[in-house]
């Protein structure tokens, strides 16, 4: 299993539409039917709920398929989705606004599966709003005229934090957003480069354990239990190795099932993605809801917000989004 880093790409999703987008054969090799190890590069985020990918491939899902996996990890989803597109890559997973922003520009982007979604109950969750404990920033409402990293601009952090904002009856277009990755965003806080910050696990644990304070729960105070990150690919490669499609999918389904039931063995995974996490940090941290259901309930009203927001000219396509039921 090889790993390796994709930076932010240099083409971008229209840079993707204006050509075409797509490539000849996806970048799978062999048809797996006669027992050949079909070699699949998969694209992921280096956060906590990678480790739930490697968890499977430690179970032996995918090679029980005979699919061997090279994983390569990105800043974002939408730096992901041109790689996917190339046919760079096979398989990815990006959250729900790039995709469907992705749909939106007329690129054949298809979900295959669930990956994460934030928490369907409870008083946190696996993503939130956080700024110095001195700040005086302290509701949603308060980040107007403020400064707040997300991972990608006009991506879900945003979508959430707007409406989260519009919600406590503040102002969402006077929130500044800046793209920064996630790890760079503690330190930017802490160096008051910025006023707040949009962080999943660990660093979400990290900046509680370090004095910092929640704004928001965006997730949860826009769309509670939304989807965090979707597996897809390219139509280019459903159309041209349906099979290997069907086999990686069941695969995964068999990797979401083991993680929610399994969260210790996921955890013992996380030094694959963050090796430098301490051993001890990981106990705590909160992993993201797994499962095979799409949730397609919260993905339409997702949807609507985009609209709402102009990320989206026109009505979401989901159905050319999702597979069949």
């Amino acid at each position: 299993m090889r790993r390796s880093w994709i930076p932010a790409l240099a083409a971008s999703v229209l840079a993707l539409a204006a050509c075409g987008g797509g490539g000849d054969d996806g970048g799978s090799s062999g048809s797996g039917s006669d027992g050949e190890v079909r070699e699949v590069t998969v694209g992921m985020l280096p956060i906590l709920p990678t480790a739930a990918l490697y968890a499977g491939i430690e179970e032996g899902f995918f090679a029980d398929r005979d699919i061997e996996i090279s994983v390569e990890t990105g800043q974002g989803g939408a730096a992901l989705l041109p790689a996917v597109m190339s046919g760079q890559i096979d398989f990815a997973t990006s959250n729900p606004v790039s995709l469907l922003q992705a749909r939106g520009e007329d690129l054949d982007v298809r979900v295959i599966g669930h990956w994460t979604s934030a928490l369907s109950e409870g008083d946190t969750d696996i993503n939130g709003v956080f700024a110095a404990g001195d700040s005086g920033i302290a509701s949603a409402a308060d980040l107007e005229g403020k400064r707040v990293a997300v991972n990608t601009l006009n991506g879900m952090g945003g979508l959430t934090i707007r409406e989260a904002v519009r919600q406590d009856g503040g102002d969402p277009d006077a929130v500044e957003f800046v793209e920064l990755p996630f790890p760079d965003m503690p330190a930017a806080l802490d160096a008051g480069n910025v006023d707040a910050v949009w962080v999943p696990e660990p660093f979400l644990s990290t900046l509680v354990s370090a004095g910092n304070q929640v704004v928001s729960y965006s997730s949860k105070e826009s769309v509670e239990g939304h989807p965090t990150q979707l597996f897809f690919t390219s139509g280019t490669l459903v159309e041209s190795d349906p099979e290997l499609v069907e086999d990686f999918t069941a695969a995964l389904e068999e990797t979401l099932a083991f993680a929610e039931e399994n969260p210790d063995a996921v955890k013992a995974q996380v030094a694959q993605v963050l090796p430098q996490l301490p051993a001890e940090a990981v106990e705590g941290l909160t992993l993201e809801e797994f499962g095979t259901d799409l949730r397609r309930e919260q993905l339409e009203r997702l949807g609507e917000l985009m609209v709402e927001d102009g990320l989206l000219e026109e009505e979401a396509d989901l159905e050319g989004l999702l597979p069949e039921e």
